[in-house]
């Protein structure tokens, strides 16, 4: 299972990296959406994307990632840094889940394995 990472702040890239690559993910990092939309992606993939971007917002990469036939269904997780603000319009703009920063890791691992159906990498 490949999880897209899109965050811009390289120590939030390093947590989520090495917490989900301990946890037997396989995870391709993008500080843009424009990296985004050029990285490498093999299904299944899971989106987990940082609504503030310095190039672009989460809720229009994921309309952009989401408009490719073959990412159409795949799940996707916003983070905030804003707190429940962003919530509404996460789900709106068709995220299937929303999770504030800073984000409690053993909650993402939780989150992932809900929208995996309950499989777990380890």
């Amino acid at each position: 299972m490949q999880i897209v990472l899109v965050e811009d702040n390289p120590l939030m890239q390093q947590l989520f990296m090495i917490f989900l690559r301990g946890h037997g993910f396989d995870v391709t990092v993008a500080a843009t959406g424009a990296a985004a939309l050029t990285a490498p992606i093999s299904l299944p993939t899971l989106f987990l994307i940082d609504l503030r971007l310095p190039d672009c917002n989460g809720f229009e990469l994921l309309k952009q990632l989401r408009a490719r036939p073959e990412l159409r269904y795949c799940p996707a997780i916003a983070l905030s840094g804003l707190g429940e603000s962003d919530r509404q319009e996460a789900f709106a703009a068709g995220f299937d889940r929303f999770l504030t920063k800073p984000t409690d890791l053993d909650e993402l691992l939780l989150t992932i394995a809900e929208l995996l159906g309950g499989v777990s990498q380890r």
